[in-house]
């Protein structure tokens, strides 16, 4: 993945913020464990480490499991009582991490929340933080093809219905909406056909969703509908949000995204022929609208 030992990255720091924010957790972590170590690609809360060593690390534990691994009390488990991130009244008493899986089954590290006080999530908050542990791989999938020079369309494009692809990556960001209060509603029209490599580009859709999903206030409202005239569409309208994410400017022509992600998400969009149009009145008023538009298939 080329991502070890690199700079902090918006998006990831992002997800750690909402971790936290939907756990009432005050520390949470983007962690990536090698043979001796795990590393954090991101974190939030009083955490000065860069990184630890894997031997006394929760996460080398949570990334042998295939699902999120929960810890109420560490005091009172046997895996963990002696660790001496526990020991000491301000030491670690609860975790719960979910493992970073690519699709090929490898775990790469997890997406955690920690508390020094015992700790327990509930179903809409674990599932929450599973999804939202979905987003870290599928960031870490789009960095690597801009920093390891993939980004070109290797497979042979073919037709796929937008739709489709759309439903699919609203169901995957679902569980995240529900716990921060936020509706997605989706409204589809008939089959509406693209030429496209459909990872690639349910990859970069599901970005620009996550996106408007991170700045729409608790108690809003993100409405997706996917157009089939004038010309294949995704249009996405959501309260909040008054400066263009970077992956717009940069589709937009305005200016290349200084991170890897946004610009991956760009890149893929331009090569599947796709145009950013604004049709909200300015973009920092209350409702932003606008479309991603596809050429015909």
């Amino acid at each position: 993945m080329a991502v070890l030992d690199t700079p902090p990255e918006t998006d990831f720091d992002d997800i750690v913020r909402i971790a936290s924010e939907i756990c009432g957790a005050p520390i949470s972590l983007v962690t990536l464990v090698d043979a001796e170590r795990q590393w954090f690609k991101a974190k939030v809360g009083d955490v000065d480490l860069p990184e630890t060593p894997r031997e006394v690390a929760f996460c080398a534990h949570a990334i042998m499991g295939r699902d999120l691994m929960v810890v109420p009390d560490a005091t009172a488990d046997v895996r963990f009582a002696d660790n001496p991130f526990v020991r000491g009244d301000d030491g670690i008493r609860f975790y719960a991490g979910a493992p970073l899986l690519t699709q090929g089954g490898a775990a790469l590290g997890t997406l955690c929340v920690v508390d020094h006080s015992p700790h327990r999530l509930d179903l809409d908050q674990m599932r929450a933080l599973r999804a939202l542990a979905k987003q870290v791989t599928e960031l870490l999938e789009l960095r690597r093809l801009v920093v390891t020079d993939e980004l070109e369309p290797r497979a042979q494009p073919r037709p796929v219905d937008l739709a489709y692809l759309t439903e699919a990556r609203i169901r995957e960001l679902r569980g995240i909406a529900d716990a921060r209060n936020i509706a997605i509603t989706l409204g589809l029209t008939d089959a509406t056909m693209i030429h496209a490599d459909p990872g690639k580009l349910s990859r970069a859709l599901d970005y620009v969703i996550f996106s408007a999903l991170k700045v729409a206030p608790a108690g809003g409202r993100i409405a997706v509908r996917v157009l089939g005239e004038p010309v294949p569409a995704v249009e996405i309208r959501h309260a909040g949000g008054s400066i263009r994410p970077e992956w717009h400017t940069d589709l937009a022509g305005l200016r290349e995204a200084d991170e890897p992600v946004p610009r991956a998400v760009a890149g893929i969009l331009r090569a599947h022929g796709a145009t950013i149009m604004d049709t909200s009145a300015s973009f920092g008023s209350p409702d932003v609208r606008f479309e991603v538009r596809f050429p015909p298939h």
